[in-house]
């Protein structure tokens, strides 16, 4: 399951007051301000030039699994680490219990597919080596989807400035050629800017704090799959569940396990088994 990122989500209504805001502060008319900052043709050489180009620089597969992962950036997973920590404690204390085959029954329980994979194997018996190398490498696998989707709004970002001096440019050079028109040139001169505009705004606001806030994400998501690789690990080898339980603590950042502690005294510690 998942819910939505309202980090990213308030930056990004915010960001666009901020830029209203300064478009429209002081002026007579606030949709006389607004349309001072629409041109279509500045909109199609920035935009669609853009991304042109990085259609040019990356792989087309990249570019498909561009929408979903940009949606990733609105919404984040609802499993936390700690619920992880105490997922695999149940976990352990049924296998030390009942043996490892009794958790076969738990498989089918298990929403993440990751988790499943790795329970499954353990179930079947598979060497903690072997298991080790599968699951490494899907997770170096995930990072490489994550990071190719990073890429492309890195290289859009970097293309969006450009593609808006180049539509800049094409203004300055139809305004030179009417210069004996001298009430036209304010006016030309800004429409002429205004796609360098577009380019610093897609840039600055959109593709490169789109691509950060992606970046967390797989780093928060590989740490996630880390945590559970040790813990499944853990389980085959008939570790205590408080062995199991701190040992998955240590992926935590301190105040996290703070909470856990004091959730723990709360409802009394783990027993040993």
């Amino acid at each position: 399951m998942k819910k939505s990122d309202i980090s990213t989500i308030i930056g990004l209504v915010l960001g666009f007051l901020v830029i209203i805001a300064g478009m429209i502060w002081g002026q007579a008319s606030i949709i006389g301000a607004i349309t001072t900052f629409y041109d279509l043709a500045s909109i199609f050489v920035t935009i669609f030039g853009s991304f042109f180009a990085v259609m040019i620089s990356v792989p087309m597969s990249a570019l498909k699994n561009l929408p979903k992962a940009i949606r990733n950036a609105f919404f984040e997973k609802m499993i936390s680490p700690a619920q992880i920590i105490n997922i695999f404690v149940e976990l352990s204390k049924k296998a030390r219990k009942e043996g490892l085959l009794s958790l076969e029954d738990e498989v089918a329980n298990l929403d993440d597919p990751f988790l499943k994979s790795g329970i499954q194997m353990v179930v079947d018996g598979i060497e903690p080596e072997i298991i080790r190398e599968i699951l490494e490498l899907e997770i170096t696998e995930m990072e490489k989807r994550h990071q190719s989707a990073i890429t492309v709004l890195r290289v859009w970002a970097g293309m969006a400035p450009a593609f808006g001096m180049i539509g800049t440019l094409i203004g300055l050079i139809l305004m030179l050629k009417n210069l004996q028109d001298q009430s036209s040139l304010g006016p030309n001169m800004a429409v002429a800017l205004i796609t360098s505009f577009y380019g610093a705004v897609l840039a600055n606001f959109i593709f490169n704090p789109l691509a950060t806030k992606l970046e967390s994400k797989s780093g928060d998501e590989v740490g996630l799959k880390e945590m559970m690789l040790e813990g499944i690990l853990a389980i085959q080898s008939g570790v205590n569940p408080r062995i199991v339980e701190d040992k998955l603590k240590a992926f935590l950042p301190p105040e996290e396990r703070l909470k856990m502690l004091q959730e723990n005294v709360g409802k009394g510690a783990v027993v040993n088994e």
